[in-house]
């Protein structure tokens, strides 16, 4: 009996002990500074959703909380990968939004760190290959663009749905098309080059002809204004994204349509890719891996299709019903296929170039 208690007050010693050290100890652990991550991205990140403070409360939010670190958004003004080439990357960590014609022009800056992502067996690998990056800028969604039209106006549906860009040379049809001027939009540049791999590898024809031959095609600075110009119902044809239908079923808006270009029986289009890298500059990229890999997980790639209306990188998604409403992605042929990477590094600007050249004349 008296070993027992000799026992007894040993452990209760020991408790003791270890109960004050940890009372010692707990306060500088409290005080600990939180790492911060700065994440350079778009202001319409996750934005298009019916509950956007939610959704970035779930991406952002669980992930300040499950790794106890804190995460500052900054929206860049303009084009992202300007915002980082004028600061060199310093003040950024994470860098979510470029898209694939600015991937290869990121990678070879030097500014962005290379990483293998533990999700990548579950990436659609033609997406990957899209981005032309190296495994400096991993994407994470994906939307072919199109032509959205209203399902009213002077233009039939039977005509709307065989659109090639041949039609537009006719100028009942040719004007009732908007599309966003290359050299102030993404969007524009994405139908130049689309334009251009469609007429040079698919017709064989030189891509001056299009612009040459379809003067009357209405052309807007940028994306916003082509749309407000489209819902207004002043325009019937819009190029836009071909998820737009479905969101406008979504938050039952005006039901539109949207159509890729055909040509013999086959359709075709450019697809807009965006990704997510690390900055050389970051002083703790294992975190950041950790923030990246959850991005791309299952979870918050679920967020993608509602959210950002755009399809997620990650196959284990099930799309949501309401893409039903879109026409088939497998049934389109990317005409990404005919313009990698390095191309569009080396001779976007000479194209936008000529393009000016021939629209002011």
């Amino acid at each position: 009996m008296r070993r027992i208690y000799y026992i007894v007050a040993i452990v209760l010693s020991v408790i003791f002990i270890v109960a004050g050290l940890i009372y010692f100890e707990a306060p500088e652990i409290q005080n600990k500074a939180k790492v911060t991550i700065t994440i350079l991205t778009y202001p319409s990140l996750l934005n298009y959703g019916p509950n956007p403070n939610e959704t970035y409360n779930y991406v952002f939010g669980n992930f300040e909380k499950w790794y106890h670190v804190n995460i500052i958004i900054k929206n860049a003004s303009g084009d992202l990968l300007n915002a980082l080439e004028q600061s060199g990357g310093k003040g950024y960590d994470i860098v979510i939004g470029l898209n694939n014609l600015d991937a290869y022009a990121a990678y070879k800056s030097g500014l962005f760190y290379k990483f293998t992502v533990s999700n990548e067996s579950y990436m659609n690998e033609t997406i990957m290959k899209y981005m032309d990056s190296m495994g400096y800028v991993i994407p994470y969604e994906y939307s072919y663009l199109t032509t959205d039209y209203n399902l009213s106006g002077p233009l039939p549906l039977s005509i709307i749905k065989n659109l090639s860009l041949t039609d537009f040379y006719n100028t009942s049809i040719g004007s009732q098309f908007i599309v966003e001027n290359p050299l102030t939009s993404i969007t524009g540049e994405e139908f130049l080059l689309e334009e251009y791999a469609f007429y040079e590898n698919v017709l064989r024809e030189n891509w001056t002809n299009f612009w040459i031959n379809a003067k009357s095609i209405y052309i807007t600075s940028d994306w916003s204004s082509g749309f407000n110009i489209f819902e207004s119902g002043e325009k019937q044809l819009f190029y836009s994204y071909l998820t737009d239908p479905a969101y406008n079923q979504y938050f039952n808006y005006t039901p539109i349509g949207t159509t890729p270009f055909k040509y013999e029986n086959s359709y075709y289009s450019w697809m807009e890719v965006l990704g997510i890298g690390i900055l050389n500059s970051s002083s703790h990229k294992p975190l950041d891996e950790d923030f990246v890999n959850w991005f791309l997980g299952k979870e918050v790639q679920n967020q993608i299709p509602i959210n950002e209306w755009m399809f997620p990188v990650n196959n284990q998604v099930i799309l949501p019903s309401v893409f039903h409403y879109i026409p088939n992605p497998d049934q389109i042929i990317p005409l990404n296929e005919f313009v990698n990477g390095t191309f569009v590094y080396l001779n976007l600007s000479n194209l936008e170039l000529e393009w000016d050249e021939i629209e002011t004349k």
